[in-house]
């Protein structure tokens, strides 16, 4: 199955009772992990940076994350984080998460990537506003220092993405040349761009989450409500019994028992007598198949083989 992680990010504003109880609601609706963000402000801009003062008041302490994950395990939805330091790389990692996220922003940030490759744990990349060389090239720098799994997201780096922005089409092109496990990160207002993209081959998706959109902070506007991350699970699984594959043996339609009633078959469209030559004009083709129309070639211009009544079947065997 699908692999839907919810990205709770920070839309905690920094209440880890308000994350916790995010975890409790995303593992509610059918999510298989939930991930935060592992950051200090420091990490990510100057202080007098327009958002410095947001990130900083989204910061969660290390007891908070140590919290969390116990919220996670309780509720049985695997634990994620995106680190944004070499420092929260090593700290999440003596969580036992079941890997890492790479943000878009450090697709090409060398000091991170060799940190979070060498723990040996699942990356999740993400490509937002990348090159595909430069993704390539971040792929072979994790696979040298020891990631061996990795799951390489398409995405858009656009707040919310536009449907006609969303560029599905690199997703078969990123299975065909990377080789290896291709998922979505997505950005588009509600659920169904990350449908079409499981049907054209992305194995994880990755929804950002909140419990209430209209929660102050940037990514809440954006974000699938537990409604709707109950309906995308349950779509998922919809999507995948479709898809399923299966051998030649195994394969039968499950509409096979209504041909009869669906086809024409060949009827007498007059009173035909035995050893009369049978004319197509004496004919009519009508439901329920009992002659198929495939022996018509067998029927026409041939001798009637015994008497027919209008609107018998034409079975020309004795």
């Amino acid at each position: 199955m699908a692999y839907i992680i919810a990205e709770i990010g920070f839309n905690h504003g920094g209440d880890v009772n308000l994350a916790a109880k995010m975890v409790e609601s995303a593992a509610s609706a059918g999510a298989n992990a939930v991930k935060f963000q592992s950051f200090l402000a420091s990490d990510l801009y100057l202080p007098d940076h327009e958002n410095y003062a947001v990130f900083k008041k989204g910061e969660l302490s290390e007891e908070d994350h140590i919290f969390l994950r116990r919220v996670a395990g309780e509720n049985k939805v695997d634990f994620l984080s995106t680190p944004f330091s070499v420092k929260w790389v090593d700290f999440l990692d003596q969580l036992n998460p079941v890997g890492f996220k790479v943000a878009s922003m450090d697709l090409n940030n060398p000091v991170l990537l060799k940190a979070i490759a060498q723990k040996g744990r699942k990356v999740y990349l993400s490509t937002g506003a990348s090159s595909f060389s430069e993704i390539k090239s971040s792929l072979g720098y994790l696979k040298k220092w020891g990631a061996d799994d990795v799951c390489v997201f398409h995405c858009v780096s656009n707040y919310p993405t536009n449907p006609e922005d969303a560029c599905l089409s690199h997703i078969p092109k990123m299975i065909e040349e990377l080789k290896v496990q291709v998922g979505f990160s997505d950005h588009t207002l509600g659920i169904y761009t990350p449908l079409a993209a499981l049907a054209i081959g992305a194995e994880v998706i990755e929804k950002h989450f909140t419990i209430d959109k209209s929660l102050n902070g940037p990514d809440h506007a954006i974000s699938i409500d537990p409604a709707e991350l109950k309906e995308l699970v349950s779509a998922v699984k919809d999507i995948e019994k479709a898809m399923q594959k299966k051998t030649d043996e195994q394969i039968t339609r499950p509409d096979d028992n209504k041909r009869a009633a669906m086809r024409r078959g060949v009827y007498a469209g007059k009173d035909i007598a035995t050893g009369e030559i049978i004319a197509i004009e004496s004919l009519k083709f009508v439901r329920p198949e009992i002659v198929p129309l495939e022996e018509l070639e067998n029927i026409e211009g041939k001798p009637a083989v015994r008497p027919y009544k209008c609107n018998d079947p034409l079975n020309q065997i004795l």
